[in-house]
């Protein structure tokens, strides 16, 4: 509450450039100042870039969209199958695959 009290009129850049004013006491105003990427996944592997598309969030394809790499590089949808992450990142990489093949 403190901080709050603190930047309620402080002006504030979003990072891109829009300036957000006065800081709220309202959790969806304060999420969206507090977040560095919009995630596609719950771990953050896959994120959406400033136009909405799927892109990594990691590793060699930062922030080349996932569709883009899964044309290119179809094995790199079978690494990260096979690899150590978390289930509902499989579960939206699997989605974006099934979408590509309509």
């Amino acid at each position: 509450m403190a901080q709050l009290d603190r930047y309620a009129d402080k002006e504030f850049d979003d990072g891109k450039g829009k300036m957000i004013v006065p800081v709220k006491n309202d959790m969806s105003v304060l999420s969206e100042l507090t977040a560095k990427t919009k995630n596609a996944d719950l771990a953050g592997r896959i994120v959406f870039n400033e136009k909405g598309v799927e892109v990594f969030g990691f590793g060699k394809h930062k922030d080349k969209p996932v569709t883009e790499v899964f044309e290119k590089e179809p094995s790199y949808y079978t690494w990260m199958m096979n690899g150590d992450f978390p289930l509902y990142t499989k579960k939206i990489i699997t989605q974006i695959r099934l979408k590509m093949k309509k």
